[in-house]
Order: C-alpha cells, then structure tokens, then sequence
C-alpha cells in the first residue's frame, strides 16, 4: 500500500509540473477564446515584445485608416478668386489700349501665375475671354467636388480612408482609390480644358490653363492629431519592451478572453520551454522520483532507527498527495501570486492528526519540494514555502484546542513575508548584500518593477494566517477516512468528569480502577516503541466502559471477595454476560458519540479471545453435546493497529498481575512472556503492525512498570503484632 501511496504522489507531482501544457496541447491559444485556467510562467523568462509585436506593428500601421477633415471653403474660394478674374479681365478690356503689364502683375499676385506680358496682353484681347472662364470654371468645380489630397504618403498602401465632413454628416468611409493627389487632379483638368477647347489659340488656352492650375488646392486635410493618436494606439497595442517574468508569474488569468498579444505572450513561453524541455524534463522526473525514493527510505528506515517514532506513513502520503492536488487547483483557478499558496497547512494538519514533528519536517519538506516543482521550480521558491513550514512545526505545541492554532498561524505569516522580502534580495551572497546595502537596496527595486512588493508581502503574510483554518476544515474528513482522532479532539476524552468515566466510577470501581492500571502500564508501553501514547491512554480509558451495561458483579475486579455470580451458571451464560461487555460499550460509546479510534479499543482488546475459564468449566462438566470452543471465544475483530494491541496485552498482565502473591522480576517478566506469547500463538497481532522487536520492548515496559507499582515494602514492627 505504501508503494502504491509513493507512486499516486509522484504521478500526481509530475502531472502538476505539465498540467497547463497538457491542456494547451489539446486546446492552443487562439484570440477570442476563453481560457479555463490560469498559466503561469515555469521559469524566469523575457517576453520580447519586438520579437513578437514588430512585424504585425508595421502592418498594422501600413493598414491603419487614416482620417481626413472635408473643407468645402476650398471649392468657394476657388470659384471666388475664378469670378474676381473674370471681372478683372472684363475691367481691364474695357479700356484702351490693352496693356498686358497691369494684368500679368495682378495674375502673379493674385493666382501666383506668371505668364507673362504679352501673353496677358493676348488674353485681354480675346473677345470671349468671359465665357472660356466661366466654362473653364465649370470644369474645375466638376473636379472640386471630388476627394483631393495635398500630401500623398499616408495614402500609400491603404485600402480605405475616412472623411470627416462637417455638422450632421461624420465620418465617412471611401475606398483609397476614389482619393486622388492635388498632382493628379490639376492634370485631370488640363486634360479636360485642352480636349474640350482644343480649337482655341493655344497662346489663349495654355495662360488660362496656368492660372487655373494655381487656384486649385487640396479639399481634404490630413488630421494630424487624429491619425497621430490612432497610431499610438497601435504601438501600445504592439508594445515594444521587453518584459521580464518571474517564476510564478501569471502570464494570463483564469477565464480571460485571449486577445492577441496574450496568444503571442503564451506562445513565446512555451517556445521558451520547448528549448529547455530534453534538459528540464528528465531532470525534474529524476528529482521528484529520488525525493520520493528517499523521503519512504527514511521514514521507515533511518527515523525508525533513530527515534522510538514509527510515523503513520500512509498518512502522511495521502496528506501530501492532497496538498498537491488542492495547491495545483489553487494556482490553476486563481489569479493569486504564488507567495499566496497556504502550504504551510500540510504541518499543521499533520501535527494535528499525529504530533511527531521529525516525521512532520520530513513530510514538509518533501512537500516543499514537490510544490516547488509546479510553483515555479525555483530555489527561492522552495526556500519560501519551507521557511513558512518549518515556522509552523517549530511554533505549534500539542494542540489541545482549536483557538491555539491562532499564535503559530501568525508567526507562520510573518516568517513568510520575511522570506519574500529576503528572497527579492539576491541570495547568492548574502553576505554581500549584508555589506552593501545601497547593492540591496538597488537589487529589490529592479525585482519589483512592474510589481507591487508590499501587496505580495502582505500575500505572503495571509497565506500563514490562512493556513491554520485550512488544516482545520480539513482535519474532519481525514480523521473519518483514517480512522483517528487529532490531539485536541483527543484531549476532550481525558476528562474524567465525562458522563461515561463518571458512571464507570459510580457502578464498577473496580473496573474503573483497573481501567487506570492498564492506561498507566499501556502508555508506558507505547513510549517505548513510540506510538501514540494519548490515544494509547484515552483507549485504555473507555475500553471496558461496557461493564457498567449489566451487573457488574460478574466481573472479578467489582466483587471485592465477594460472593461470585458465576458459580451459580452455566458456562455458556457466563461467557454471554462476559463477552456482552463488549456489545454493551460499543453501544454506550456511539451513545455518548466516542470516535471511532476510542471505539476501536472496546472489541480490539479482547480480539477473538478465548475465555479460557469457562471453556475449561464447559469441558469438564461431562455433558454428551461436544463442546465448541467458537462459542467461547470473542467476537473481534483483532487488534488493527499497534495501539489497541499494547492495550489487549497490558490489559491482560494487569489482572493477571493480581494473582501473584510474590511478584519478582523472574515471575512478572515469565507471567508477561507467556501471555505475549499465547496472543501470538491464537493469531491475535496478525492484523497489525507489531514487530518481534516492538513485542521485546513491550515486554520489557510492562515488567519494569509491574516491579514499580507491585514492589514488596517492609514490613513494620506494629504491623507484625497486628499481624499476631
């Protein structure tokens, strides 16, 4: 079972390490899904967001749609400077002679046309100078109501732009094709003027053709703030840092919707995994195997040697495979910093179920380890969780209450945040931050870049507080699957002012009496070879509560020299009243709600026993009926575990203990081998774990704790007269 406990752990442990792979490989990031659980980064690593963003940035800026403003005071002062023109020929044709100096100036101050004196002078004299214009004219407004651009380049390479036109209209959006350049339009309308008066003058046509060409300007204006903004947009939305991640690190939080930039992030780090996955990989199955391999080595080899301990080994691997599970989920289903992990409930849940703390800090630092591998796989990081841990085992005495889990709980959250702060600091020469303080100072504020120290502090420290109310919600169902009770769930059973221990006084003291003897002898016995000696005691306590059920006469310690009921029945009533006791305190212990390991000592100390006496009485009474010795024995079941055994056996050598006149070393340790020696011949230890070399001690317990309480005392002058 053991093996079996060992390999469920490391299955458990290595699935961790790769959960979120395993789930990416069957559902890869894409933009627009939803992701059931949160990645964080296995190893420190640069996001280079240049790396990632660079290309689609500049495409994305090639494509961006660049903003136009429509100015329609263009086209009106167009035609306004056309009409002024019109009018300035027809004043100046009207005149004689008809100079061409005055209007070849007001062409070049006007238009910024320079055509010369002699071809203004031709222009005046043309009779239907008026109506060319107004025709010309024409042409050009036909062009204006087009979409005319001053500057070509934030056309280049776009598909569609938008126009931002004046009051209720807004934006609209055009293909690229329909915008033409002032360049452009300007030779649409030399090309029109000269097909459409192709019959006119060219002296005449090509002035005019000039002067039209200078009045013509841009209709559209390139938004310069707009488009600056929508191009800022772009680069944050394609940054180009690079940003470092911590092991630990969410890169993307539970059910969020992946958008672009959270695609590239994840994808970069899993290329940055698959550089490291041949040299990573077998490393980190090697270290949780070997860990494991050496964590069940010393627990039931080398902590066996050299502690009385014999820790509960598959406790504390379903302990451990529970807190990988729960700790896992916790980091896949929050979004929580890993200085939030209340791992240090594994030892304090361990301490609660079985106070043996060498065989806790093993489990604890196993555990660290293990969490570590998943957690970010760092030093740093075990150090962390096993700083905390360890806090917890030293700071937790034998808990007797639930509100003493409180103090340890609080130092716990302390050691913690004093590790996270020290861990910010670069631990490879501790004495060198020592030294220079202003390096350490320096160091701690290039860690928290991008991050909020205090608030991971402050993590780190609830997580300690929380930890203490997590192994107490945990603690029930552990104790109802492994059959046991925690040291303060214990603690309430050594009250003799208990109901159950009260009537026990009150109908049998002789039974109560002989209860106290056997606790006293088991727990000695169970110090020995280092069980549980509270759950060995308050066993001892209630396991012989049934004789208060019937009379308890019929029992030899409540009759005082008495006369014996028994010489009056026959044997078979007799083992009835007897093993009835049994019955009767499983009974009397559900009624007064015992737990289930208190209860386990009522029929495990008598195992499948046979009741010798009344069997003998039932062979030697002649009758014809054979006699079968099933119906004199116990129900059971046989002991389970090494403690219900220690009681069975102290049990037995405290009454037999009484009928020795003249109890020496020699006689108890040969009355005390016998009877160890007839259960082992019957069968009764095979259900349990108790070991020859256990038995030895046992024995050897049992005998120095007779030969302590049964020691002869000298006998004084007056009582000898009294004696006469």
């Amino acid at each position: 079972m053991k093996i079996f406990f060992s390999i469920v752990l490391v299955l458990v442990s290595i699935l961790a390490c790769y959960g979120e792979d395993i789930y990416l490989s069957f559902s890869p990031p894409q933009p627009g899904k939803i992701l059931y659980l949160s990645v964080r980064s296995q190893q420190p690593f640069d996001f280079d967001q240049e790396k990632a963003f660079g290309s689609k940035r500049n495409v994305a800026i090639a494509q961006y749609t660049p903003l136009y403003t429509y100015i329609p005071e263009r086209i009106e002062a167009t035609k306004k400077k056309m009409q002024d023109l019109m009018k300035k020929a027809s004043t100046l044709q009207s005149q004689a002679p008809k100079d061409g100096v005055d209007f070849d100036k007001y062409l070049r101050q006007e238009f910024g046309a320079s055509v010369g004196t002699e071809a203004a002078a031709q222009l005046l004299q043309y009779p239907d100078l008026k109506n060319l214009l107004e025709a010309v004219l024409a042409i050009e407004d036909s062009i204006l109501q087009g979409k005319i651009v001053g500057d070509p380049k934030p056309l280049q390479g776009k598909k569609t732009v938008e126009v931002l036109y004046p009051k209720q209209a807004g934006t609209v959006a055009y293909p690229a094709s329909e915008v033409v350049t002032l360049e452009q339009a300007r030779e649409t309308i030399q090309n029109k003027i000269s097909q459409v008066f192709w019959q006119i003058d060219k002296g005449v046509l090509n002035p005019v053709i000039q002067v039209v060409i200078a009045t013509m300007g841009p209709n559209l204006k390139y938004d310069q703030m707009e488009n600056d903004r929508r191009i800022e947009e772009i680069i944050r939305k394609y940054p180009s840092k690079t940003i470092p991640y911590e092991a630990g690190d969410v890169l993307v939080p539970f059910r969020k919707k992946l958008n672009e930039e959270d695609v590239l992030l994840l994808l970069a780090h899993q290329d940055v995994k698959k550089e490291t996955v041949y040299e990573g990989t077998p490393w980190v199955l090697f270290s949780i195997i070997l860990a494991v391999g050496l964590y069940n080595l010393l627990m039931t080899g080398a902590l066996q040697s050299w502690y009385r301990a014999k820790p509960p080994c598959l406790l504390h691997l379903s302990v451990l495979i529970m807190a990988v599970v729960l700790l896992k989920l916790f980091l896949l289903f929050t979004s929580f910093p890993v200085q939030a992990l209340p791992f240090a409930f594994v030892p304090l849940l361990l301490l609660l179920l079985y106070p043996e703390k060498v065989a806790v800090t093993l489990s604890t630092l196993l555990g660290a380890l293990l969490v570590s591998f998943f957690g970010g796989a760092t030093l740093r990081i075990a150090l962390f969780l096993g700083f905390g841990a360890i806090a917890a085992i030293l700071a937790t005495p034998v808990v007797k209450k639930r509100s003493q889990i409180i103090v340890p709980s609080l130092i716990v959250g302390c050691t913690q945040a004093a590790a996270f702060l020290f861990g910010l600091l670069d631990g490879n020469t501790i004495v060198g931050w020592i030294r220079d303080a202003n390096h350490a100072a320096t160091h701690l504020l290039s860690h928290a870049v991008g991050k909020d120290p205090l608030s991971q502090m402050g993590w780190a420290f609830a997580s300690g507080i929380v930890s203490g109310p997590v192994a107490l919600l945990l603690l029930p169902p552990l104790e109802r699957v492994w059959n046991t009770a925690s040291a303060f769930e214990l603690f309430k059973y050594t009250d003799f002012d208990r109901p159950l221990m009260k009537q026990l006084l009150t109908k049998a003291p002789g039974t109560y009496q002989h209860s106290m003897t056997v606790a006293q002898l088991a727990q000695a016995a169970s110090e020995k070879i280092g069980a549980n000696t509270l759950l060995v005691r308050i066993g001892a306590y209630y396991h012989d509560i049934g004789k208060t059920g019937e009379d308890p006469k019929h029992f030899t310690e409540n009759q005082f020299g008495g006369p014996n009921p028994h010489e009056n029945l026959p044997p078979e009533e007799s083992v009835r009243i007897i093993t009835n006791h049994v019955v009767n305190g499983l009974r009397l212990g559900r009624e007064a709600e015992l737990p289930e390991v208190i209860l386990d000592f009522i029929p495990q100390h008598h195992g499948t026993l046979l009741v010798d006496f009344f069997y003998d009485k039932a062979c030697k009474s002649g009758r014809d009926a054979p006699v079968r010795e099933t119906d004199f024995r116990y129900g059971g079941p046989k002991p389970r575990s090494v403690e219900t055994a220690i009681v069975m056996i102290a049990d037995a050598v405290e009454a037999a203990s009484r009928t020795l006149h003249e109890p020496t070393r020699e006689s108890l340790d040969g009355m005390v081998s016998r009877l160890i020696e007839k259960r082992i011949a019957d069968g009764q230890f095979d259900e349990c774990d108790l070991s020859t070399r256990d038995l030895a001690k046992i024995r050897e317990s049992l005998v120095d704790s007779l030969i302590a309480s049964l020691h002869v005392r000298v006998e004084y002058p007056w009582q000898k007269e009294a004696g006469g």
